[in-house]
């Protein structure tokens, strides 16, 4: 059996890391440079990319989480997105460009980013988990926000520095 056949039955029959070991690495880093912005420039797209195959390998379904405050009832993590993933990343047949990842977003009925990633395009949840990120909120909002560290009470009281 080829190497690639064997990764590809693996992905299906193996638990979450086969997922992340089955999506192209290549291709996922050429999606990242078409739908995140130029301006992010090619190594933080590249670096974005990466981020999110890691992501997808840690992703563990059904795991309790966090009901926030006020609300005690126990939820859990949904189940992993990334089950379609390398096929939709195979759909594109090698040519990830503007025009064929808006013809799968329009195919696949999306029409806004969705809150966290949920399986339905590879495109729109690649988005979804940048721009739900610290980093992604501070790249749309034009400042170092920094959400998630401790900026400290020293100066908690200063308006974020702006990137430009």
């Amino acid at each position: 059996m080829q190497r690639r056949n064997f990764v590809k039955v693996v992905a299906l029959a193996a638990p979450h890391w086969a997922r992340a070991q089955a999506i192209d690495a290549r291709a996922m880093r050429e999606l990242a440079a078409v739908v995140l912005p130029e301006s992010l420039g090619r190594a933080r797209t590249n670096k974005i990319a990466d981020q999110f195959l890691l992501w997808i390998a840690g992703y563990r379904e059904g795991v309790h989480i966090s009901s926030g405050y006020g609300n005690p009832r126990t939820q859990t993590v949904p189940a992993n997105p990334s089950k379609n993933y390398a096929a939709q990343l195979a759909a594109f047949n090698g040519s990830i460009t503007k025009e064929s990842v808006a013809a799968a977003l329009e195919q696949a009925k999306i029409d806004r980013i969705p809150n966290r990633p949920a399986g339905r395009h590879i495109a729109a949840d690649l988005l979804s988990f940048y721009y739900n990120s610290a980093d992604g909120e501070d790249f749309l909002y034009d400042a170092e926000i920094k959400r998630d560290d401790c900026r400290g009470l020293a100066s908690s009281m200063q308006r974020p520095k702006r990137f430009s």
